[in-house]
C-alpha cells in the first residue's frame, strides 16, 4: 500500500497566450463609462470581456481590423486570467483575483489599461512579459 508523501514539482512551460476574461465595472455610452458597448470582445449579454493574447507580441486574437481602442476599466476582482502554452494546454490560472500588472498592463491589481492599435496590437505590452502573478504562494 505505502505511505502518502506530497512533492512539490517545478516544470517550464513556453507560455504563448493569455485569455483575459473580465466584467468591467462601467459599460455603457454615456462619458461616465470605461467601455462601450461596441468595444470589440464584448460579449451579446454586453457584461463580459475576453481577449486572448499573444503574449510576445501583444496581439489580440480576432481583433476586428482598422478599429484602433483605448482601454482602461477597473476590474475590481471580478475576472479570470488564464495561461496557454503553445500547445494549446492550460497552464496557470487566477480566478476573481487582482489584475496580474506585471504582464497585463494597468495599475494596482485592479485596472486595465490597454492602448490598441488598429491591428489589434497592443502597443503598450510589456517587451519583457512576466509571469510573476501567476505563482502560487509559498505555504
Amino acid at each position: 500500500m505505502g505511505i502518502k508523501a506530497r512533492f512539490k514539482i517545478e516544470k517550464e512551460f513556453d507560455i504563448a497566450k493569455v485569455l483575459i476574461d473580465v466584467y468591467p465595472s462601467h459599460i455603457g455610452d454615456s462619458d461616465d463609462d470605461d467601455m462601450p458597448t461596441d468595444f470589440p470582445g464584448l460579449d451579446e449579454s454586453k457584461t463580459n470581456w475576453r481577449a486572448v493574447v499573444d503574449v510576445e507580441t501583444g496581439q489580440i486574437e480576432g481583433w476586428l481590423q482598422g478599429d484602433s481602442r483605448d482601454l482602461h476599466i477597473k476590474v475590481c476582482d471580478a475576472g479570470s486570467y488564464t495561461l496557454y502554452d503553445a500547445s494549446g494546454d492550460s497552464v496557470q490560472r487566477i480566478v476573481n483575483g487582482y489584475v496580474p500588472n506585471n504582464l497585463i498592463p494597468g495599475e494596482y491589481g485592479d485596472y486595465i489599461i490597454l492602448k490598441i492599435d488598429q491591428s489589434g496590437v497592443i502597443t503598450n505590452w510589456p517587451k519583457t512579459p512576466s509571469f510573476e502573478d501567476f505563482q502560487p504562494d509559498e505555504d
